[in-house]
C-alpha cells in the first residue's frame, strides 16, 4: 500500500464506501461461452483479487427488445439465479457489487416478435451510415426496420430501467450503472449523429437530452436518494458528427444531482473503427480516455472514473494522485490477472501479468472464434484446470530449448509444479522474437509482457543457460525426462531481384536498428509486423511505402486490430500502402512494383518508387528441422511455439503454459 497510497484510499459513493479506488469494469462473456460455474468463478476472481467494486456487464432492462445478444437475460429473466450466485461470490470476498443496465435500442437482438426501436423510424441497412464500416458477421447490422419511439413508449422504457434498478436493489446489489455510452439507446438520443428527430426530442442539445434525463429521473425515483446510481458514458463517439466532450460534460452537469459517479469512456460499438476505442488496441497509446475524464473531473463534484488503456499500477496511481480522476476501472486487465489489486497492494507489481490489449478475449474482434485471454490461459478454464495446478507427483528433469514466450511460459509452469528445469537460450537475453519491443515505442504492451515473463523466469527455480546454443549432445548430458523445444522461427526471404543488396534487411534486423534506415523506406509485406514497423518509422519522420500482395493489410490480426491500423495509417502523412501489388525488383535507391490483376501481375503496369532501404516482412519460417534433431533424447519430447508453425503471442503463451502444466 505504501507504493500506491492513492489507489488504496477508500472512496465514498453515496451511501457506500469502496475500500480502494480500483473497479472491475463491466465485461460481458458473450461469444466466449464459458460454463455457468466458470462464469461465476471469473466474477469471483475479481473480487477475490482485491477489486473494490465488481460490475456485471450488459444486463438488458427487459427480455424482449433491449438485448445485446440472444443469450442475454434481464435481472428478472432466466439468468436471475446466475446473477444471484455472482452477487454472492462478489460479497463473499468483501467487494461491492453493481450491475450495468442496458437498452440497445436499434442495435438490439429482439426476441418473441419484439420490434426494434430507436430515436426515429427508418430501415437500417449495412450501408446506411456511409463510410462507417460495420463489424463483420454481426447479426445486428443490416436489414432491420426501426420504429421511432413516441412518448408513450418512452414512458415504458423509463419504467424498464426503473424496474430493473429496483430489482437490483432488492436482489442486494450495492449500486447500479446506467449504460449511456457506446451508441446504445440513451446514446442514440444524445448523439447528433444518430438522433434525426424533428420534434422536441431531437435536433438541439436541449432536445436530445430530454429522454435520457427522463430515464435518469425515473431510476432515481425508483431506488430512492440513498442508493448509488453510477453511469458509463462516451465523452466522444470518435466519429464525425457524433457527440463530443463539451456536450457530454454539459449533460453530466445537468444530471449531477441525480447520479453518484460517472465512468468516462469513448468510442462507439457496432462500427469497426470507433469500436477500437471502446476496447483500445495495442497500437494506441495507454490512458486514451484520461484527457476526457480530466475535463469532466474539473467540471463536476461527483467521483469520476476513467477506463481503457490502463494496465499498470503506476498508471492508476499517477492518474488518481494527479487529480485527473477519483478511481480507475479495469476491464481486460482483470482478465489478464484477476489478482491485479492484491499484487499491487503487496508490493509485487512485477508479478502482475500485463494485458496485451490484443482483444483475443473479445468475440467482436475475433469474429466468434475467441480463445479467451492471450496471457492468461486459465481465464474461463480455472475450474477445469484446478486439479492439474498443483505440485507434480513425480519430479522430472525438464530441458527447455528456447527463451521466447512459449519457452519461458513452459519453464515457469514446470518449475511451479516442482520439476527441475534447465532453460537454454542461444542469445544472451531472454525474449525471443518479442525482443523487438525493446526498440519500438509503440510496443509498450509487448514490452511489459516480455519483462513480466523474464521476471517470472529469473525469480523461479530455473537453471538458465543464456548465450548457450543447445545441441543434442549437451541436452543428453543432462539426462532429461522431458525435452520441450521452442526455438522459434526466422524471417522468410522472398525471391526478388536485388533482395541480397546492402540496403535490404529482414523485419527483425530493421526493428533492432531502425536508426540505420534511410529517410525513404519500403516494406515488403503489410502483415502486422510490417504495419507496426511502418507506424514506428512514420512516427520518427520516415516516409514509408508498404507493398502488400493481398487485398487487405494486417490480415493475420483480428478485425479490430486491422481497423486500428487503418485508422492510424489514415492519420499519417508519411505512409503509402499499396495492396494487391508485388515487388519485382530492388535497386540501390528504388523498388519496382506491379499491381496484381485477376489474371496475375500486370505486365504493363510496372512502377518505380524511391527507397533508401528495403525491409522484407513476408512471414516467418518455423525452424522445424532444427527442432526435430532433439527427438530421441527423452521419452517425452514436445515441440511448441513458432518452431511448429508461425504463432501469435496468445498461441505461444497457451502452448507453453499447457506444456509446463501437463508434465
Amino acid at each position: 500500500m505504501a507504493n500506491y497510497p492513492n489507489i488504496f484510499k477508500p472512496l465514498q459513493v453515496n451511501g457506500i464506501m469502496l475500500k480502494n479506488r480500483i473497479i472491475a469494469a463491466p465485461v460481458s462473456t458473450y461469444g466466449f461461452k464459458v460454463s455457468p460455474v466458470e462464469d461465476v468463478e471469473s466474477i469471483a476472481a475479481k473480487a477475490r483479487g482485491g477489486a473494490a467494486l465488481v460490475i456485471l456487464g450488459s444486463i438488458p432492462v427487459d427480455d424482449k427488445e433491449s438485448m445485446i445478444m440472444p443469450e442475454a437475460s434481464s435481472l428478472m429473466g432466466f439468468k436471475q439465479s446466475l446473477y444471484n450466485e455472482e452477487l454472492s461470490a462478489i460479497h463473499q470476498y468483501g467487494a461491492k457489487a453493481s450491475v450495468q443496465l442496458q437498452h440497445c435500442g436499434f442495435w438490439a437482438v429482439p426476441k418473441d416478435g419484439a420490434n426494434l426501436v430507436g430515436p426515429y423510424t427508418f430501415d437500417r441497412t449495412d450501408d446506411y451510415y456511409g463510410n462507417l464500416k460495420g463489424i463483420l458477421n454481426n447479426i445486428g447490422m443490416g436489414g432491420k426496420s426501426i420504429i421511432g419511439i413516441d412518448e408513450a413508449k418512452m414512458e415504458k422504457i423509463c419504467d424498464m430501467f426503473a424496474q430493473s434498478a429496483l430489482m437490483a436493489k432488492q436482489m442486494g446489489f450495492d449500486m447500479i450503472m446506467l449504460h449511456f455510452a457506446h451508441g446504445w439507446l440513451p446514446a442514440q438520443f444524445l448523439s447528433p449523429f444518430f438522433n434525426k428527430r424533428k420534434d422536441e426530442y431531437g435536433g438541439s442539445f436541449e432536445n436530445r437530452i430530454r429522454f435520457p434525463i427522463m430515464i435518469v429521473e425515473r431510476v432515481r425515483k425508483a431506488v430512492g436518494t440513498d442508493y448509488p446510481v453510477d453511469m458509463r458514458i462516451s465523452a466522444t463517439e470518435r466519429i464525425k458528427g457524433g457527440i463530443e466532450v463539451d456536450e457530454t460534460i454539459e449533460f453530466i452537469k445537468r444530471i449531477e444531482d441525480k447520479i453518484d459517479m460517472v465512468h468516462i469512456s469513448s468510442g462507439l460499438d457496432k462500427f469497426l473503427r470507433p469500436t477500437t476505442y471502446v476496447e483500445s488496441m495495442s497500437v494506441y497509446p495507454h490512458l486514451i480516455n484520461a484527457i476526457f475524464a480530466g475535463k469532466v473531473k474539473k467540471a463536476v463534484k461527483i467521483p469520476v472514473v476513467t477506463v481503457s488503456g490502463i494496465t499498470e499500477p503506476d498508471e492508476a496511481e499517477n492518474l488518481i494522485a494527479g487529480g485527473t480522476v477519483d478511481a480507475i476501472a479495469l476491464g481486460r486487465a482483470f482478465i489478464a490477472d484477476p489478482e491485479w489489486v492484491n499484487k499491487a497492494r503487496h508490493g509485487v507489481a512485477e508479478n502482475i501479468t500485463p494485458c496485451l490489449r490484443c482483444c483475443s478475449c473479445y468475440v467482436v474482434a475475433t469474429e466468434g472464434i475467441s480463445q479467451g485471454c492471450a496471457v492468461n490461459p486459465q481465464y474461463g478454464r480455472k475450474l477445469r484446470l484446478a486439479a492439474q495446478i498443483k505440485c507434480a507427483e513425480e519430479i522430472k528433469n525438464v530441458v527447455i530449448i528456447g527463451g521466447g514466450p512459449a519457452g519461458m511460459k513452459a519453464a515457469v509452469e514446470a518449475a511451479k509444479r516442482g520439476h527441475r528445469v534447465v532453460l537454454f537460450e542461444k542469445q544472451k537475453e531472454l525474449g525471443g522474437l518479442i525482443r523487438i519491443s525493446d526498440f519500438d515505442k509503440g510496443k509498450i504492451d509487448m514490452l511489459n509482457y516480455k519483462k513480466h515473463l523474464i521476471y517470472q523466469v529469473t525469480h523461479s527455480n530455473i537453471t538458465l543457460k543464456l548465450g548457450t546454443e543447445a545441441t543434442p549432445e549437451s541436452v543428453r548430458e543432462i539426462n532429461p525426462d522431458v525435452v520441450i523445444v521452442a526455438i522459434g522461427s526466422e524471417p522468410i526471404k522472398p525471391r526478388i531481384s536485388g533482395i541480397d543488396g546492402d540496403n535490404v534487411m529482414d523485419i527483425l534486423q530493421a526493428h533492432y536498428d531502425e536508426s540505420a534506415l534511410g529517410k525513404k523506406t519500403a516494406i515488403i509485406g503489410a502483415g502486422p509486423a510490417g504495419c507496426e514497423l511502418a507506424l514506428s518509422l512514420s512516427g520518427s519522420g520516415h516516409e514509408v511505402l508498404l507493398i502488400e500482395q493481398a487485398e487487405k493489410i494486417a490480415s493475420a490480426g483480428n478485425n479490430l486490430y486491422r481497423a486500428a491500423i487503418e485508422e492510424l495509417f489514415e492519420d499519417s502523412d508519411n505512409i503509402t500502402c499499396l495492396t494487391k501489388t508485388i515487388c519485382t525488383e530492388i535497386g540501390d535507391h528504388y523498388v519496382k512494383v506491379k499491381e496484381i490483376g485477376e489474371s496475375g501481375p500486370d505486365s504493363a503496369g510496372e512502377r518505380t518508387y524511391k527507397a533508401d532501404h528495403v525491409v522484407y516482412a513476408v512471414g516467418m519460417k518455423p525452424l522445424k528441422k532444427q527442432a526435430e534433431v532433439f527427438y530421441g533424447i527423452a521419452d517425452d519430447t514436445r515441440i511448441i511455439g513458432d518452431c511448429t508453425a508461425p504463432r501469435r503471442i496468445n498461441e505461444a503463451s497457451h502452448e507453453g503454459f499447457f506444456a509446463g502444466l501437463t508434465l
